[in-house]
């Protein structure tokens, strides 16, 4: 009986490092297959509650700047180019970002 369970538990064993190494295979070889390495997202997201001076130092300075009262309060608008006819609109309520969208403009 006790040899039983001996080679039972040795089997249990086996069996795990062997799933483990396996599992460690498969991600190398993914790895070392991929053609592109990817450094970052491809597009730039924003997130709300970004200071104005965060944002322009990520997007760089705007191509222009609107500004309009939405209730009681000032909305400023930035918009940043980003390249195959679309803009970056940031809209900011004093200098922290309130919400961000990608529009496509067409050329003129």
């Amino acid at each position: 009986m006790l040899r039983t369970l001996f080679i039972v538990t040795g089997l249990m064993i086996g069996l795990v490092n062997v799933s483990a190494q396996s599992a460690g295979i498969v991600k190398r070889q993914i790895s070392r297959n991929a053609g592109v390495v990817r450094v970052g997202p491809s597009t730039t997201y924003l997130k709300a509650g970004l200071s104005l001076e965060e944002v322009l130092r990520v997007l760089g300075e705007p191509v222009a700047i609107s500004e309009h009262q939405s209730g009681h309060r000032f909305v400023t608008t930035y918009e940043f180019s980003r390249g195959r006819n679309r803009v970056l609109i940031a809209e900011f309520v004093n200098s922290i970002l309130v919400s961000s969208r990608i529009e496509t403009r067409e050329l003129s």
